[in-house]
This record gives C-alpha cells, structure tokens and sequence, in this order.
C-alpha cells in the first residue's frame, strides 16, 4: 500500500483497540435497547422483497447487508448495504480509480478530522468530495446513483469505519475483491484511509493512487 508523502511513517497496521469506536455494534446482539433510537426489524430484504434483512442478505438495492444494528446505537439508520458487485456494469468487478482530482491540498478539515472516519459519516463525506473532485472514487459512485443500474438513489463512498465492517463481515461474500478499496475518509493534504479487503487491515495512501471503489447505502 503507496504511503502519504506527507506521513512517511504513517500506521499501516492499527490496533484493534484503536478502531473499537468506530465499529462498536459489530457483533449482533439483543434487538432491545435503551437507546431513544428503536431498533425495527425489517422484511425488505431477499429476492422477494419480503424477507427478514440480516449480514449476508439480498438488499433492497439489490447489493448485500454488511450490518445490522440491533442495538440501535446509530442514528438515523439501522443497516448498511453494499452495493451489488456489477454495480459498475458489464465489468463485473470493482472499478479502480483515485481518490479525487485534487491530490495537492486538503479539501475540508473536516474530511481529516478522526470523526469523518467513524460509522455513518460516509454520506457527509461524500458530499464534500463531490463539491471539491472533479473525479475520482466519489464521482463513480454518484454516476452509478443517478444511473438506471441503481433502483435506490442514496448510494455513497464509505467510510473507513464502514469499510472494515464491510470487510469484517463480508469476507469471501458480494463478490468483493481480494484487494484495497478506498474510503470517503482523508488522511492528509494529501492521503486518503484505505481498506485492505484481503489481509483486514487500514492505512493511506496518496490521492492519486488507483484503489477499487464500492458503493454502500444505509437506511
């Protein structure tokens, strides 16, 4: 995996307890919560529409369900889907491409902040690429939203934190490459998060480095 320039000794492996935050809720637990936001199960899911939506299942977006909160410790939505694996066409597999246009300077502060890492934030985090890329990993991901291929229009980059349940969960599922994938997530002036499907690990490299894409929707 390339390194930031920027961060020369930049953390390619993290310790578990380091990402503890940004995936609590992982492992399924009781539906019951104290949480004000109640958790719902829901029968969208499976080639009919109609069936129970749990890890490995057909969404409704036609992708597969990564996370189930059942302990509703995520507001505004309980379940994150990834898109199909021919998201991208008649490829069949993930398409690579950089990270954004703009490889030479931060984009939002916000973006390299440690909380646009954490589950939920990679819609926010797309939307800022989108006003500052003229291409990129973002912009692959909103060409296939407003395409016919989608029948749901909410799709987005994930976050690192959502990558790594993506990977955690998802292992040899929904035809997932072997590979890294990128993350709505910045690293640096110049860097981006990135997740190593294959191996289970993040780290970063350069913006204008080539990564596989997926998209991903909550609800």
């Amino acid at each position: 995996m390339k390194r930031s320039r920027s961060a020369k000794y930049a953390i390619a492996l993290l310790p578990v307890v380091l990402l503890t935050s940004l995936v609590a809720g992982l492992i399924s637990q009781s539906a019951t919560a104290t949480n004000p936001n109640t958790f719902t199960q829901l029968y969208i899911c499976g080639s009919s529409g109609n069936e129970i939506c749990t890890v490995g299942a057909v969404g409704p977006g036609g992708g597969t369900i990564f996370l189930v909160d059942y302990r509703a410790i995520y507001r505004g939505f309980h379940y994150l889907e990834a898109a199909p694996a021919d998201w991208a066409g008649s490829l069949g597999v993930d398409p690579k491409a950089q990270w954004c246009s703009n490889i030479s300077s931060k984009i939002e502060v916000t973006l390299n902040a440690w909380s646009s890492r954490a589950v939920g934030l990679g819609q926010s985090n797309t939307m800022t690429m989108l006003k500052n890329c003229t291409f990129g990993a973002a912009n692959l991901v909103a060409s296939y939203d407003a395409s016919s291929r989608s029948t749901q229009k909410d799709w987005y980059l994930p976050s690192i934190g959502e990558l790594i349940l993506l990977s955690n969960n998802l292992q040899g599922l929904a035809g997932l490459l072997a590979s890294d994938y990128w993350s709505s997530s910045g690293y640096s002036d110049i860097g981006g998060w990135v997740q190593s499907i294959d191996h289970g690990y993040q780290g970063n490299a350069t913006k204008d480095t080539l990564y596989h894409v997926r998209p991903v929707r909550r609800f």
